[in-house]
């Protein structure tokens, strides 16, 4: 961790971060997670929806976010970018810088590389929906696209569901779902099967982290019990549930006005198969101002866009621990 003289802050490298995170450990971090939701519902959370940026190849989003309830020294905004071409020329597809400030000043505290932060408070907030919703005795976890978040959705699943035995994984490229196996599989310590789409779906919790515009996971795929994450699809333009899927499913959203703009949960209101009020917050369930799973048979959908508070949890709790 350096310190930047002429600001009199300090600079967080991704590699730090990531040490910071797994230092307070998976368990410890999801629940901290937790408490944002939870804040949010209470209505202590200062966070506007994200602001998209959109270029003709790329997007910037800038993520604000004050928790004066849950620590009033610190707000921040993150800026993230998405460049899909970039792994054409070796370059991250996502990338971005977290700006850490003291609430009372303004003064500039740290300057955080962003993609470990995204990539792990998105898994994150998948831990703290699976926990609450997935039915206890999972077994099986089906995933869907090899990415670098899918690691990170599969670390934090495991970490609330340890009955898990078997990962399920599927991609469109064959040879980087077998280099996640190879990767992953002794880290995770579970088995990870290489297999096709309709076997990846057929699992007790099914996670889908892909960048796809058109829809690989139908109503007839569907059995009791289930539940879905829907982590790739954070914007109009993306889609990875046929809308039908959230006829059959009770929706729990991470942030009602992003997720009324994102993916299935867009083109279920569009198509009105849908309305908001089937939309529940995932804070609001998780201080039981409504219900997530009623009972053994649901089918459970949580809808993950990222929310700017995650941003400024992680950016608190990597500060704090970097700088005792």
């Amino acid at each position: 961790m350096k310190r930047i003289e002429d600001l009199d802050a300090v600079l967080v490298t991704n590699a730090e971060l990531k040490a910071a995170i797994e230092a307070i450990g998976w368990r410890d971090f999801i629940a901290e997670i937790q408490k944002g939701f939870e804040q949010s519902s209470l209505g202590y959370s200062i966070t506007p929806p994200k602001v998209y940026v959109n270029t003709a190849v790329s997007d910037m989003r800038c993520m604000p976010s004050y928790l004066p309830k849950y620590n009033p020294r610190y707000c921040g905004v993150k800026i993230v970018c998405v460049a899909p071409a970039n792994k054409k020329i070796g370059i991250p597809t996502v990338l971005g810088e977290y700006l850490l400030r003291d609430a009372e000043t303004q003064q500039l505290l740290a300057i955080m590389q962003a993609e470990e932060m995204t990539a792990f408070r998105t898994g994150a907030a998948t831990g703290v929906a699976t926990d609450e919703l997935a039915r206890r005795d999972c077994e099986t976890l089906g995933l869907i696209g090899a990415g670098k978040q899918s690691y990170y959705q599969a670390k934090a699943i495991l970490t609330v569901r340890p009955s898990i035995e078997r990962i399920k994984l599927v991609d469109l490229v064959p040879e980087r779902a077998q280099a996640f196996k190879e990767r992953y599989e002794h880290d995770l310590g579970v088995e990870i099967a290489v297999v096709d789409l309709d076997a990846a779906v057929d699992a007790d919790i099914l996670t889908t982290v892909t960048p796809a515009t058109e829809p690989f996971v139908f109503p007839e795929q569907l059995r009791p019990g289930m539940h879905l994450n829907g982590v790739g699809a954070d914007a109009k333009s993306k889609i990875e549930f046929a809308p039908d899927v959230l006829r059959h499913a009770r929706i729990i959203v991470d942030d009602l006005a992003q997720c009324i703009h994102s993916g299935e949960v867009y083109q279920g209101l569009k198509q009105e198969i849908i309305t908001e009020q089937d939309l529940i917050p995932l804070g609001d369930v998780l201080l039981q101002k409504q219900a997530g799973r009623t009972s053994a048979k649901d089918v459970t959908f949580f809808k993950s866009t990222g929310v700017a508070f995650q941003d400024l949890i992680t950016a608190i709790l990597v500060f704090e621990q970097l700088t005792g």
